[in-house]
């Protein structure tokens, strides 16, 4: 696999594994990061779209970075499955134990062509500041 996107600071790439899907995503800050493997779910569930979209605020807390990842994809999974949309703008802020993100969302034409995630897991999951100074976030997905 290892495909992916990098501009700059920021970036990601999918990361094999047996029967899970990675993610390894990075940025010159936290928040970068988390928008970073927000994308690359996005990529991964077929569902990148473009346009304005409507605003969906989604609210996630805990207590570890990681957690708060896992928990900020199985949300993004859970509003892109129950309302059929696409995603066409991703901003994520952290504050003390949360994390607040916006997401633009389109309404899908036709069913989206990637892989179906069932959600994203505690294995091996981890966000740390690399040795360059980058965060980076690293999580794997149920597929």
């Amino acid at each position: 696999m290892g495909e992916g996107t990098q501009g700059g600071d920021a970036g990601h790439e999918l990361l094999e594994h047996t029967a899970d899907v990675g993610i390894r995503a990075w940025g010159a800050t936290a928040e970068e990061a988390f928008e970073q493997a927000a994308w690359a779910l996005v990529d991964l569930l077929g569902v990148r779209s473009s346009g304005p979209g409507e605003p969906r605020a989604i609210r996630v807390e805990a207590a570890d970075r990681g957690v708060l990842l896992a928990d900020f994809l199985n949300e993004l999974v859970f509003l892109q499955e129950s309302e059929e949309v696409g995603v066409a703008r991703i901003h994520v802020h952290l504050e003390d134990g949360g994390l607040v993100a916006e997401a633009n969302v389109v309404p899908l034409a036709r069913p989206p062509e990637g892989a179906t995630v069932k959600a994203a897991t505690y294995h091996e999951l981890e966000v740390r500041r690399a040795p360059d100074g980058r965060i980076e976030a690293r999580v794997y997905l149920d597929v």
